[in-house]
């Protein structure tokens, strides 16, 4: 069975076997989430969050506190919680790491579940990369052998497979066996969740997904190593995942074959993952990328542009909203996002919520940018374009098209992307990815990330300690 080939893998994978590459992308990945998810702690989903979850158990109880909440200097609480309130702060502002084939945001359900997991039992920081390793591996893996189809029945692929991420994460680091992690997982699958309509319809879901697949992994795995049992046929079974979230009707496991899948565990290359430059939807950044090209051309003229259109590949312009009503809306919205682009240039969280508090959102502002934006939405469309969705998901292309007034120029310019930046063909490189932390937390000591150069060397105690100051 599917399953209990990967428990083996979860088992028997040890640090030593892990590339230099792997373990350097890790590091890097652990200090782009670390810097994501300390700043999305102040945001308004996590605030509501950590309230409630002070209200549901008994208002700040400290008697079981085992895990550190990150960005809250001094808080802790048990490490289910831990996990889901990292887990919402690490999704929240759209900055954190992905996966193109897999269609998922890995590092805000692996760090969140192996750092509480860590914390809370004084584990070092070998078995942590180690447990990280396999949460990309079995992330990816998974990730691509259920998508695209799996994400075009409204699956949302963080929060699903996110779930089964979390269970293999905290196996691990449980040292589970090969029959508790086989429980683990399958107990994962029937907790799977999340739903495409709660990103798109600009709610608070999107991130509670997040953190629910931290907390049911991390809930699986303990259940599993006290003797609950989950159902090991949960991927390919008649009623398993595979038949009902990805092929239905169309799915008979004596057709489909395993076995090309199974080759690939164990050498899923984890510097596939992408790093986010900007705080909207994936799907968006080609976009903003080919925007800020073609504003290197226009300048500020950008009131001189009489239409501009977006042709991309079907998903992306599925993200057609037109009048989004909050920031949730605002982030899956690709008009929005290339028209701040082509009027701001600066495309990040700050100048996000700067243009929210000048109206963005209202019928009327006093602020001319935020009305050059709204007219600039206004004067565009969004074109499907058959030849850019054949190369998707595989490549993530957008061709912008601006065409100006008389007064200036009277041309046409146009520019495409392929891979947005942040992708392992189009890369950060590590000060461009310290400068993120940088611009995310402008008064965080920065001299605290030289400790996870030397992560492998400390007990996880003691690295959060230092960072989470």
């Amino acid at each position: 069975m599917f399953l209990q080939d990967i428990s083996k893998f979860i088992s028997n994978y040890r640090y030593e076997q892990a590339t230099v590459e792997s373990i350097n992308t890790v590091k890097a990945a652990f200090l782009d989430f670390f810097g994501v998810t300390y700043r999305g702690a102040s945001e308004n989903s996590p605030a509501i969050a950590f309230n409630t979850i002070n209200e549901i158990f008994n208002n700040n109880d400290n008697s079981n506190s085992q895990a550190s909440i990150i960005g809250k200097p001094g808080e802790k609480t048990n490490l289910l919680n831990a996990a889901f309130l990292n887990g919402v702060s690490a999704h929240v502002l759209e900055l954190d790491d992905g996966h193109r084939q897999a269609q998922a945001h890995l590092g805000a359900v692996i760090f969140p579940t192996a750092l509480a997991i860590s914390e809370a039992y004084g584990l070092g920081g070998k078995e942590f990369f180690e447990a990280a390793v396999i949460g990309y591996e079995v992330g990816i893996l998974l990730g691509k052998m259920v998508n695209p189809r799996h994400r075009n029945n409204g699956f949302h692929t963080t929060g699903t497979i996110g779930t089964f991420v979390s269970g293999a994460v905290a196996s691990k680091l449980l040292k589970l066996d090969e029959t508790q992690i086989l429980n683990a997982l399958g107990l994962c699958g029937t907790q799977a969740a999340g739903l495409l309509e709660s990103d798109h319809a600009g709610s608070m879901g999107k991130v509670l997904h997040v953190g629910k697949a931290n907390y049911n992994g991390i809930l699986s795995a303990f259940l599993a190593r006290n003797g609950f049992t989950g159902a090991e046929t949960i991927i390919e079974g008649s009623e398993g995942f595979l038949k009902a979230m990805v092929y239905n009707e169309e799915f008979n496991d004596e057709d489909y074959s395993f076995d090309a899948i199974l080759e690939d565990v164990g050498t899923v290359k984890v510097r596939d993952i992408y790093f986010k430059k900007y705080p909207f939807c994936r799907h968006l950044h080609s976009s903003i990328d080919t925007a800020l090209k073609l504003k290197t051309s226009i300048g500020d003229e950008y009131t001189h542009i009489e239409n501009v259109a977006v042709k991309t590949y079907d998903v992306a312009a599925d993200h057609d909203n037109f009048h989004p009503r909050n920031l949730e809306e605002l982030k899956q919205s690709l008009p929005y996002a290339v028209a701040i682009t082509l009027v701001m240039g600066e495309v990040d969280i700050d100048t996000l919520n700067r243009l929210v508090d000048y109206g963005l959102f209202e019928n009327y502002s006093t602020v001319d940018k935020v009305n050059n934006i709204k007219d600039l939405v206004n004067k565009m469309i969004i074109l499907r374009d058959d030849k850019l969705n054949d190369l998707y998901p595989n490549k993530r292309p957008s061709n912008v098209i601006i065409k100006l007034d008389d007064d200036f120029r009277n041309g046409v310019f146009q520019n495409i992307t392929f891979i947005p930046k942040g992708d392992f063909e189009n890369p950060y490189d590590l000060s461009e990815l310290i400068d993120k932390f940088k611009s995310l937390n402008p008064e965080y000591n920065i001299n605290n990330l030289v400790i996870i150069d030397e992560l492998d060397n400390y007990s996880m105690t003691d690295v959060v300690g230092v960072l989470n100051e």
